[in-house]
């Protein structure tokens, strides 16, 4: 049976409130034209940058690289507008978005280890401290990050939560409290973990069915099962029970274990990866872009580490091998350019 491995294991293997002025919006306009060059890459030589967790996890570097910058397979966090305590905003339309400043915090955090750039430290706290003063109750859950858009693709309405968003929150607050011990980061890490206590029908982020358990990135019914959503939601779990044993959580990160080795081949189309397990109101596969199928190889690479299990690494494998494949690459240009007109119909 895979557990996640304690991380003296994994040691041993290797010897302010938000600003008035940022309101909720409608919906996050779609940029088709990044979407559009996500779609059909000119470059297939992508690959996800990842590491093995650390001795420590907690305080380490985290276990994948975003890009920062405007490239197709970037962020675009380098122009992103800020409010005035330098939290990073969505374009557009200004509004936050947890898991973009969980993220962009676990970036500057990787910079600031990686090369001592105090200014990527103090961007890193700005987004925890943000992480850690906007927790919502939401019904009957603490500890909640509510998205202020909705997200129409998963029928989700404004105020949605995410256990991804969740889980990253969670490795943010884990390294803000190494940083600066004292002032309550431990504290909002564990909260940031309530929502992964209840089903989606009791407001929580984890869908349930008999020993099926899978932590939701849009936590909604009918549940998508996003496969990149559930691995960094994971981690994050993972990471506190290193953390704080007494969180008496493992259990629920064996059980998504497990649900992920039964589940990865129905992710798997035996030619490319899929992004999630919800088809398109026309019976479309949701197919991963190559930047997301770059992102699950390094994650189950990651997995394969955290956990001694093999077949994440077998898996991982055989889907890097697929972007070498002309057949495959082709196939995912076609089903890519059938899926446009629903995709861009439907706004």
């Amino acid at each position: 049976m895979a557990r996640m491995r304690s991380a003296n294991a994994l040691a041993s293997d290797a010897a302010r409130e938000e600003r008035p002025a940022v309101r909720l919006v409608d919906a996050l306009p779609p940029n088709r034209l990044r979407q559009l060059a996500l779609g059909f890459p000119l470059d297939w030589s992508h690959r996800r940058y990842w590491r093995a967790p650390s001795a420590v996890p907690f305080r380490g570097a985290y276990y994948v690289e975003w890009f920062a910058d405007s490239g197709v397979y970037g962020e675009e966090w380098d122009g992103r507008p800020r409010d005035g305590d330098g939290v990073v905003l969505t374009q557009g339309v200004p509004a936050y978005h947890p898991i973009g400043i969980a993220q962009y915090a676990l970036h500057c955090y990787g910079r600031w280890l990686e090369r001592g750039d105090r200014v990527a430290r103090e961007s890193f706290l700005a987004q925890a401290r943000w992480l850690q003063r906007n927790q919502r109750r939401v019904g009957l859950v603490d500890g909640c990050y509510p998205f202020p858009f909705p997200w129409p693709k998963y029928r989700a309405a404004s105020g949605w939560l995410s256990a991804m968003a969740q889980g990253e929150a969670i490795s943010v607050l884990l390294r803000a409290d190494w940083l600066a011990p004292g002032v309550g980061f431990a504290d909002a890490a564990r909260a940031a973990a309530r929502p992964f206590d209840s089903a989606i029908e009791r407001g929580g982020v984890v869908f349930k069915d008999g020993r099926d358990v899978f932590l939701e990135e849009c936590a909604v019914l009918p549940a998508p099962h996003i496969l990149n959503g559930c691995i960094f939601a994971l981690w994050g779990l993972w990471e506190l029970e290193q953390f704080d044993p007494q969180s008496r959580r493992q259990a629920l990160i064996d059980a998504v274990l497990q649900t992920l080795l039964r589940w990865i081949g129905d992710f798997d189309t035996g030619w490319w990866s899929r992004y999630s397990l919800q088809r398109s109101s026309g019976g479309r596969e949701h197919l991963a872009t190559l930047k997301y199928h770059a992102f699950h190889i390094a994650q189950l690479r990651v997995l394969a580490e955290m956990t001694g299990e093999e077949r994440f690494a077998r898996v991982a494998e055989r889907w890097e091998g697929y972007v070498s494949r002309g057949a495959s690459r082709a196939r995912l240009l076609l089903e890519t350019a059938l899926s446009l007109p629903e995709r861009f119909g439907a706004g």
